[in-house]
C-alpha cells in the first residue's frame, strides 16, 4: 500500500519528529508517499520544522532562530529533497501576518520545486492561499473545526479519522491513522507509523 504520508516525518528510526533527517529518512522508504511536516515562522523570519506554538514556555514568534535548540530550518530540508514524492507542509501561523507569511513561504518554495501540498486549519489563510499559488491546497477538518464551511477553493480536504465523515469530494486525507485495520478505507492516509501499515 503506497498511499502513506509520515505524519511529522515519524517512522521507525530515532530521529526526532519534524527533523530533517527524520524526513530524509522517510523520503527514501518505497513504501511512504510523502512526509508530513509542521511550518512555524520565527521572530526573524526563519521557516521551522516545529508543532508547537510554545517553545519552552515561549512563542516561537517572538524567538529568532538562535534561541532555538535541535529545531531544524525548513530550506535547509529542502536543498537536500531529490524526491518526487509528497512534500506536504501543515502551515501553522496563529500569531502573525498571514500574508507576509504566505509571500515569504511562496518565495522559498519557488527556490526548491517539489512536489508540495500544502494545508492548515487556517481556513482563512487556505482562500487567501488557494488565489496564489497553483500548488494542491487543503484544509483540515474534524468535528469541531471547518466541518461546515465552503469547499470550493480547495484541491484536498485532510480529515480527522476520529470525525472521518462523508463530504463529497475526490481527493481526501486523513490524520491520523496508526490502525492497520482501518487503512483500506481511505484515500491518502497520514500517519505515525508507515512502517506498520506498509
Amino acid at each position: 500500500m503506497n498511499n502513506l504520508i509520515a505524519h511529522r516525518s515519524l517512522d521507525k528510526h530515532q530521529y526526532p519528529e519534524n527533523s530533517l533527517l527524520a524526513s530524509l529518512f522517510c523520503l527514501k522508504q518505497k513504501y511512504i508517499l510523502g512526509i508530513e511536516i509542521d511550518v512555524r515562522l520565527t521572530k526573524d523570519k526563519k521557516f521551522i520544522m516545529y508543532h508547537n506554538y510554545l517553545y519552552n514556555l515561549k512563542r516561537i514568534t517572538n524567538l529568532k532562530y538562535k534561541e532555538l535548540a535541535n529545531i531544524d530550518k525548513l530550506e535547509d530540508l529542502l536543498k537536500q529533497i531529490k524526491s518526487p514524492k509528497i512534500i506536504l507542509l501543515d502551515l501553522k501561523c496563529e500569531d502573525i501576518n498571514v500574508d507576509d507569511y504566505l509571500k515569504r513561504l511562496l518565495r522559498l518554495l519557488k527556490k526548491y520545486p517539489l512536489n508540495y501540498y500544502l494545508c492548515s486549519f487556517n481556513y482563512d489563510l487556505t482562500k487567501k492561499l488557494a488565489r496564489l499559488t497553483n500548488y494542491p491546497v487543503g484544509l483540515f477538518i474534524s468535528d469541531l473545526i471547518n466541518k461546515k464551511k465552503n469547499y470550493n477553493h480547495l484541491s484536498f480536504l485532510a480529515l480527522s479519522r476520529h470525525s472521518y465523515f462523508d463530504i463529497p469530494f475526490d481527493t481526501k486525507m486523513v490524520w491520523t491513522v496508526n490502525d492497520t485495520k482501518a487503512i483500506y478505507k481511505y484515500q491518502y492516509i497520514i500517519t505515525d507509523k508507515p512502517y506498520l501499515l506498509s
